[in-house]
């Protein structure tokens, strides 16, 4: 088991030295939307009627930036496939084949919770003053930081396997990425969304976004007027271990490995 796990950690520092070179640049990327969302919400929407909603859509970009980059990571992993194919390197390793998915996504959590955590005082400066640190749970802030970061981590392999060239990467923006993100409660918490439009509410808890919005939401904002944040924990485990479970069967029947 040793030996397996020191392979792991491998393969996780190999693709970590790589995505290094994109870390600044990623950034950069991903603070521009922060602040501009920020910027309209907080400074520019109180003209209109929309006041003190900073906060909450704060909230809904700290559980997006996870999944905005899993379509980069798709094609990533797309193109391997049909390119150099180092997964099938990484496959051919004295570890279990299991093992060497998961390392995979282990890299992708990394990424996912690291880019994250780099957005809070992004997203802390840009809404000056509007986020009372005093009344965050950091404890729950962690805890569905890592939770939506093994979801996206385990959402890029089944994502991939869904598609089977990179001309069909258009299919997980449309059918998955966008969806999931647009209902996923960017925009209004799931009970709002319940007491305005019951059926829509309950159809929206096969979404996984709900659940991580919500988990974020709680940790900031506080348990009222948001779904339990246990429940959406357990819930955003549980897709994780579907799609990871998904991912696994569809890629060992693509790539034809033991």
């Amino acid at each position: 088991m040793h030996k397996y796990l020191t392979t792991c950690k491998n393969l996780i520092w190999a693709d970590l030295v790589v995505f290094k070179h994109n870390i600044v640049d990623k950034i950069i990327d991903i603070s521009i939307w922060v602040i501009l969302t920020i910027f309209v919400t907080e400074y520019v929407m109180p003209f209109f009627g929309l006041t003190n909603f900073g906060l909450f859509q704060f909230a809904g970009i700290i559980a997006g930036v996870g999944l905005f980059e899993v379509y980069a990571s798709v094609v990533d992993f797309v193109a391997d496939l049909e390119g150099d194919r180092v997964i099938n390197y990484n496959l051919t390793l004295p570890i279990p084949s299991i093992f060497a998915l998961m390392s995979k996504s282990a890299y992708y959590f990394i990424i996912y919770s690291a880019l994250t955590c780099v957005m809070l005082p992004i997203g802390y400066v840009a809404l000056w003053g509007q986020w009372e640190l005093a009344h965050t749970c950091y404890y729950k802030l962690m805890l569905a930081i890592v939770a939506q970061s093994i979801f996206y981590a385990c959402f890029v392999l089944w994502a991939a396997s869904m598609i089977d060239n990179m001309a069909q990467l258009g299919k997980i923006w449309a059918r998955f990425i966008f969806p999931m993100w647009f209902m996923g409660g960017f925009q209004f918490s799931w009970l709002s969304l319940y007491k305005a439009m019951p059926l829509v509410a309950y159809i929206n808890v096969v979404n996984p976004m709900i659940y991580i919005t919500e988990s974020i939401r709680v940790a900031l904002l506080g348990q009222a007027d948001y779904a339990n944040f246990w429940l959406c924990l357990s819930a955003v485990i549980c897709f994780s271990a579907f799609c990871f479970a998904m991912g696994f069967r569809n890629l060992k029947k693509r790539l034809d490995f033991v």
